[in-house]
């Protein structure tokens, strides 16, 4: 059956009307709210001003099989309402009443997040105190690894009085050659750099402290163990100490342990002096 001239008519009309329902309003509601095919279904209501579940569907191009569920949503926030025809049509709530509503459910939502946001502050707040309670509490100190020797070459520059050391000559070779101009730089300051390490195997020292030896200065002190040292430790203006967990760690990769802790600090300190004495008493 060949569809009538009112038919093709009315079906005109609603195409056209459909294509009337603009991207810009859709969006506005959809920030206050609503999906996207809410929006639609409201706007087309607000169009036709009466209108069936399938126009409806029609004019919102919206599925079928979904425009009751959407129409059930919308008269349940009170947008829409339903009319007791046969057969059933659907109004829209006016567009001031609908955006009143709209709104009073956005300020109501970012009142509950701003209460959550509160209550979130609040909580890590206290986490931080407690995160900094513990920072105060007494720590061994803080493990490096792989820092291809840069803080290391950092605690030489920053070095206001002294630095004492016991190593072994691979890594007194290695700290020669990685921070020869930051040694340099610190003797010629006044940072007094006082070195334990094993005699060289028929090996030259480094050319630096060949140099700084002759000239006998004040501030550079080399001494020699028979064997290489059991522990390897560095320590800056008696306040810092620098730990390797191996005495044949590369000195670039490490790991080594940090510590301004006072029990650590003083072991390494004992450890230094007990050695320096003992060679003092030698020479």
């Amino acid at each position: 059956m060949q569809p009538t001239l009112t038919k093709l008519h009315d079906s005109s009309i609603n195409q056209k009307r459909a294509c009337h329902i603009r991207i810009e309003d859709v969006n506005a509601l959809m920030a206050l709210g609503l999906t996207g095919r809410q929006a639609r279904v409201y706007l087309a209501l607000l169009k036709t001003g009466d209108a069936k579940a399938k126009a409806i569907a029609d004019l919102s191009s919206v599925n079928r099989q979904d425009i009751y569920l959407i129409l059930d949503s919308l008269q349940q926030s009170g947008l829409i309402q339903r009319k007791l025809t046969s057969p059933t049509t659907f109004i829209a709530t006016p567009l001031d009443e609908t955006l009143k509503t709209l709104l009073q459910q956005k300020t109501n939502e970012l009142y509950s997040i701003r209460k959550k946001t509160s209550r979130l502050t609040k909580k890590f707040n206290q986490l931080t105190l407690q995160a900094a309670d513990a920072q105060e509490k007494p720590c061994l100190g803080v493990v490096f690894e792989g820092d291809k020797g840069k803080k290391l070459g950092q605690a030489i520059e920053k070095a206001c009085k002294s630095i004492d050391v016991v190593t072994t000559w691979k890594r007194f070779r290695q700290a020669s050659v990685l921070f020869e101009t930051q040694l340099e730089s610190a003797l010629k300051r006044g940072v007094t750099v006082r070195v334990i390490t094993e005699k060289p195997p028929n090996k030259t020292p480094p050319n630096w402290t060949t140099n700084t030896l002759t000239k006998k200065s004040e501030y550079f002190k080399l001494k020699a163990l028979q064997t290489p040292p059991t522990a390897v430790t560095t320590i800056f203006d008696n306040t810092q100490t620098i730990l390797a967990f191996n005495s044949s760690t590369d000195i670039k990769h490490g790991p080594h342990l940090w510590s301004n802790n006072p029990t650590t600090l003083a072991l390494s300190k004992a450890y230094f002096n007990l050695l320096w004495m003992e060679l003092q008493e030698k020479t």
